[in-house]
C-alpha cells in the first residue's frame, strides 16, 4: 500500500514542473556542495513539484559516477520531502544500474533513464536497456526519449514494463507525440514534455502534462506562472509567456545546443550567483556579445 501511494505521488508530481538543477563548481572545479544545496532549496521553495537531479542541465555526462551519487544525496537532503526527487541515470547499462541502486539508497522517489547517446544505439534495443534497469529497482521509472526513430510500437512495448510510469518526450514533433499517445491509450504511461517551456504548449494540446525546465534555476516564478496558465487552459497567457521566454531558450540552442547549460549558468552569475563555468564539451562561458544580450533578457524580465 505504501509503495502504491508513493507511486501515485510521483505520478501526480510528474504532471507539474520537473525542475532540472545545475551543478555548481568551486574555482578549482570541484562540486560546490553548499551552493548546490542552496540552488535546489530555491527551486523547491518556488513550488516546483519534481526536482530532477543528475539531469542534462546538471551536466550529467561530464560528471563522474561518484560525483553523481554525491548530488543525489545533496538533492534528497535539501528537498527534505517538500517535493519529489527524480534521479537521472544512464551511460552503460551496468553503470545505469549502479546509479539506480545508489539513487535508491539516497532516498530518491523515482529514476529517469537518459537515452544512451551512443552513435550506434538502436531505437529497438532501447526497450532492453530500460527493461534491465527497471528489473533492478522497485522505484518508478521515467523513460527519457530523444530519438526520432522511436515509433508508437516501441512505446507500446515500453508500457508493458510494470514500473515504467512515464515518458519524458523530447522529440520536437507534436504529431508523432500524438500518435504515440494514441497508441498507448489505456496504459498507465504518462507523457511529459521534455523540451522545456517552449514546446509545452503544443505538447499539452496533444495530451502531454507537465514539462521539464532549466529556467527554474534563474526564474522559477516565471516557469510556475507558465505552468498555471497551461493548467487553467489560459492559452493566451501561455502564448504571452512563451514569447517572454523565447529569446532565452533560443540562445540555449547556439553552437548545436552547446550553450544550453551555459546560458543558464551565466544568467545565474549575472543575477549574483556564480555557479562556475560549464565543463567540456559544453561551452564554458558566453562571449561578450551574447552575454550582453542575456543581460538584456534578464533586465526585461524584471520589468514585466
Amino acid at each position: 500500500m505504501a509503495e502504491q501511494e508513493a507511486s501515485m505521488g510521483v505520478k501526480q508530481a510528474l504532471q507539474g514542473v520537473s525542475g532540472v538543477h545545475v551543478t555548481p563548481y568551486h574555482s578549482d572545479g570541484r562540486i560546490n556542495n553548499g551552493l548546490l544545496a542552496e540552488v535546489i532549496d530555491g527551486i523547491t521553495n518556488a513550488g516546483v513539484q519534481n526536482i530532477v537531479t543528475g539531469g542534462n542541465t546538471g551536466e550529467f555526462y561530464s560528471l563522474t559516477l561518484s560525483e553523481i551519487e554525491n548530488i543525489y544525496n545533496i538533492a534528497v537532503s535539501s528537498v527534505s520531502g517538500r517535493a519529489i526527487v527524480t534521479a537521472g541515470v544512464g551511460r552503460s547499462v551496468h553503470e545505469a544500474v549502479q546509479l539506480t541502486q545508489a539513487a535508491e539508497k539516497a532516498g530518491v522517489d523515482a529514476v529517469m533513464v537518459h537515452q544512451p547517446p551512443d552513435p550506434f544505439a538502436s531505437p529497438r534495443m532501447l526497450y532492453n536497456y530500460i527493461e534491465e534497469i527497471s528489473r533492478n529497482t522497485d522505484l518508478p521509472v521515467i523513460a527519457y526519449a530523444r530519438n526520432p526513430g522511436l515509433t508508437p510500437e516501441h512505446f507500446i512495448k515500453l508500457s508493458e514494463i510494470d514500473n515504467v510510469v512515464a515518458v519524458k518526450y523530447a522529440v520536437p514533433d507534436p504529431l508523432r507525440l500524438a500518435e504515440c499517445i494514441r497508441a498507448t491509450k489505456g496504459s498507465s504511461l504518462q507523457w511529459i514534455c521534455g523540451l522545456a517551456e517552449s514546446w509545452a504548449l503544443p505538447f499539452y494540446a496533444y495530451g502531454a502534462r507537465g514539462f521539464t525546465s532549466g529556467l527554474v534555476n534563474i526564474n522559477a516564478q516565471l516557469s510556475m506562472h507558465f505552468y498555471q496558465a497551461l493548467e487553467q487552459a489560459n492559452w493566451k497567457e501561455a502564448r504571452n509567456l512563451v514569447e517572454q521566454i523565447a529569446s532565452f531558450e533560443e540562445m540555449r540552442t547556439l553552437e548545436q545546443n552547446g550553450t544550453n547549460v551555459t546560458v543558464v549558468k551565466d544568467a545565474m552569475r549575472l543575477n549574483g550567483m556564480d555557479v562556475g563555468p560549464v565543463r567540456p564539451p559544453g561551452v564554458d562561458r558566453l562571449d561578450d556579445k551574447n552575454l550582453q544580450s542575456l543581460q538584456q533578457i534578464l533586465d526585461k524580465w524584471k520589468q514585466e
